[in-house]
């Protein structure tokens, strides 16, 4: 079992391992569409990435919801036990979409003042 100290460390660490794909999948697939459009696809992977959810419904520990969906989905029990993290990742995808274009908005207008 884990202790507490490595179990947020291990958050800490996949935080930022998403960050950082994140930012390259920026950089590699999404430098050709427009910065706003850009900025909202990279808060979408963000959003999907980052958002926690519980593992089962008696567990007391978060995981990504994508591997927990995705687990949940193929080997325990399929659509039924999936259902609360699939509704997590829709809601990090839609604060993920959110985030990326309040961030194109706000980067554009500190820009524009220069």
């Amino acid at each position: 079992m884990m202790t507490t100290t490595s179990y947020i460390l291990a958050l800490v660490i996949y935080v930022f391992s998403a960050g950082a794909g994140a930012w390259l999948i920026n950089r590699m697939v999404f430098t050709g569409l427009s910065y706003r459009l850009g900025c909202g696809l990279t808060g979408l992977v963000v959003g999907l990435l980052v958002i926690p959810s519980f593992a089962s419904a008696d567990a007391t520990t978060l995981a990504p919801a994508l591997i927990t969906a995705v687990f949940n989905l193929l080997f325990a029990g399929g659509l039924g036990s999936a259902m609360p993290a699939l509704l997590m990742l829709a809601l990090g995808a839609f604060l993920g979409l959110i985030g990326g274009l309040l961030w194109a908005r706000l980067s554009n207008s500190r820009l524009e003042e220069h």
